[in-house]
């Protein structure tokens, strides 16, 4: 197949992008590097084409000549800086939706899209796709529209898609800097340093975590799984860590005994999060195989 991969280069991208590579499909990838690099993709460097472009930014015209048999829409703009720039949260996760919605139109090409499963109302547990919609912050709400744009464009022009609602994903390749700290590399990333990590809120929150390699998994079998069509999916383990428990957990494969440090709660943070995710299982056959501490060893082996 020939498939496009928006954000290709990023994170949950980049592994995404090797697995197709090495499944011999001819692979294009987009990214602005804004977030990604393409360090991510050397491993399959020569077997793919790059486009560094801007997924705000119409870019339809640089595949004027290219029909994609699929789209795997991963570009975003992070949620953890979505309230200090809402605008381009805005441009990036819903005028892009767009943008690839003209280009999927044009030959009914399948767009398949991680979404995020912080729009659910939180207040019960466990969660699944009948819980009500409940966004807490402009990423949040931006998924969710992008959601309805791709709902709009399958009922008005036929294209087929599917969205996937992602937990908290972890593993190697994630990006670590001042304004994005994913909670399990910034805890790993400091304790090895011999510092005192941030614990926000107090610690009680949780999180499903689920392991990239197991994401990829599931986005992998949407392809070519008709049953899928039209469908709205969540990814996560079904198991509920808090934050305090991920730091002791780190900290014993560690073998580092730190006090970390504690602040306030972060704007638009989640107190609890747990998923069912029964109708993955039941429309793609999919399950989570990777345990948490077996992720944790993963990330150490791969730095």
């Amino acid at each position: 197949m020939r498939i496009l991969v928006t954000g290709g280069a990023g994170f949950v991208g980049s592994h995404l992008v090797e697995r197709l590579a090495n499944q011999k499909h001819k692979v294009f990838v987009l990214d602005d590097l804004s977030n990604g690099k393409e360090i991510n993709l050397k491993s399959v460097w020569r077997k793919i084409k790059f486009y560094e472009l801007d997924v705000s930014q119409s870019f339809s015209s640089h595949f004027s000549r290219m029909r994609f048999d699929a789209i795997y829409h991963l570009a975003c703009f992070p949620r953890s800086m979505s309230f200090e720039n809402p605008k381009r949260d805005v441009e990036v996760n819903v005028i892009g939706m767009v943008n690839v919605l003209e280009l999927a139109k044009r030959d009914k090409t399948k767009v398949i899209f991680s979404s995020n499963s912080g729009i659910y109302d939180t207040s019960k547990i466990p969660i699944d796709e009948n819980t009500p919609d409940n966004p807490k912050t402009p990423y949040d709400l931006d998924k969710l529209q992008a959601e309805n744009y791709l709902k709009l464009y399958g009922d008005v022009f036929g294209v087929d898609y599917v969205v996937f609602r992602f937990a908290t994903v972890y593993g190697p390749r994630q990006n670590l800097s001042p304004q994005w700290k994913p909670v399990v590399l910034e805890f790993i990333s400091k304790l090895q340093k011999k510092q005192r990590p941030v614990v926000y809120w107090d610690g009680e929150q949780t999180r499903d975590f689920i392991y990239v390699d197991d994401v990829v998994d599931a986005l992998i079998l949407a392809l070519d799984t008709k049953s899928a069509s039209k469908e709205t999916m969540i990814l996560g383990s079904g198991k509920e860590t808090s934050i305090n428990e991920l730091y002791k957990t780190i900290s014993g494969i560690l073998g580092v005994r730190i006090e970390p440090l504690h602040e306030a709660k972060k704007l638009g943070d989640i107190r609890r999060m747990r998923y069912s995710c029964r109708k993955a299982e039941q429309i793609l056959g999919w399950k989570s195989k990777t345990s948490l501490e077996a992720g944790i060893r993963k990330i150490l082996a791969a730095t």
